[in-house]
């Protein structure tokens, strides 16, 4: 069993989510479930201290959704949202949607991330930063931004596409490939504590993450241009949220993490994980 390594406090950071489609509803889900259980518990805390102790903090993270992206017909089928929301910013329908419904401090940045984006005003240092970005421009500008960071817990999460059909009949050869695609994901976790690195960001830990070939922020393309080019599969979207949501729990929860690296199948149902403490035994040597 993989020693937990204590990397941020549960009572003095920000989580911030980029991305709230496919993976990002999915997790978010959880993650105000999550919030939610901990207040409880932290309120009932207050009520019975001779029971549970001073030692719980007094407030849950506030959480800020960030996503420029506009809901579609098309999102209805694998993703958290209703026929009214169509048209409107999947930020602002999930931020209302379940800050309301668990009444928990839960704001919305409903705009691409982009170069001149005030980056700091969104993520301030001892932040947990998720992403569940499936562009690689946008990737490489969190990595970009992140490093500059003293203090810092940074989570990726992402899946592949499910290989597109080409033109024309389809040989059995191409059939089998499409049918075994778009299954496998992965769910990595870098931080920065104190100025030193305990954990290499994710792409520094899968450098092809943030390999674009220039690929352009979604910020870049028009509208009326952005195609579905990697369409996912709803079951390997929900394994990466419950993947990623096994390290939320931890790092909301006691502000620990096991892993730094975790791998994983949905169609053959496994999950390989890396110990955080194998990179800091590397760097130590």
């Amino acid at each position: 069993m993989p020693k937990p390594v204590r990397v941020l406090d549960p009572a003095e950071t920000r989580v911030v989510l980029f991305g709230v489609g496919g993976t990002g509803g999915y997790c978010l889900q959880q993650l105000a479930r999550l919030l939610y259980g901990l207040k409880a518990e932290r309120e009932e805390a207050r009520a019975a201290p001779t029971l549970y102790g001073d030692g719980l903090p007094h407030s849950v993270p506030e959480v800020l959704l960030c996503d420029g992206d506009t809901v579609s017909s098309g999102n209805l089928r694998r993703q958290h949202f209703l026929p009214k929301d169509v048209n409107k910013k999947k930020a602002l329908v999930l931020a209302e949607r379940y800050g309301t419904v668990y009444g928990l401090a839960i704001s919305a940045y409903p705009e691409y991330l982009v170069l001149s984006t005030d980056f700091q005003a969104l993520v301030p240092e001892e932040s947990l930063v998720v992403g569940y970005v499936d562009n690689a421009a946008t990737r490489r500008l969190l990595h970009e931004r992140l490093s500059c960071y003293e203090d810092v817990v940074y989570v990726d999460a992402g899946n592949a596409a499910v290989e597109l059909p080409e033109d024309g009949p389809l040989s059995r050869a191409q059939r089998i490939r499409i049918r075994n695609s778009g299954w496998e994901g992965q769910v990595l976790c870098g931080v920065r504590r104190h100025g030193e690195t305990v954990a290499p960001f994710p792409a520094e830990q899968i450098p092809d993450l943030i390999v674009d070939d220039g690929e352009p922020l979604p910020s870049e393309v028009p509208c009326g241009q952005v195609v579905v080019s990697n369409p996912q599969r709803l079951l390997t979207n929900e394994w990466a949220a419950m993947v990623l949501t096994s390290y939320l729990t931890d790092l909301l929860t006691d502000g620990t993490l096991l892993h730094r690296m975790s791998l994983f199948c949905a169609r053959r149902g496994y999950v390989k994980s890396y110990p955080v403490l194998d990179v800091m035994d590397e760097v130590a040597a």
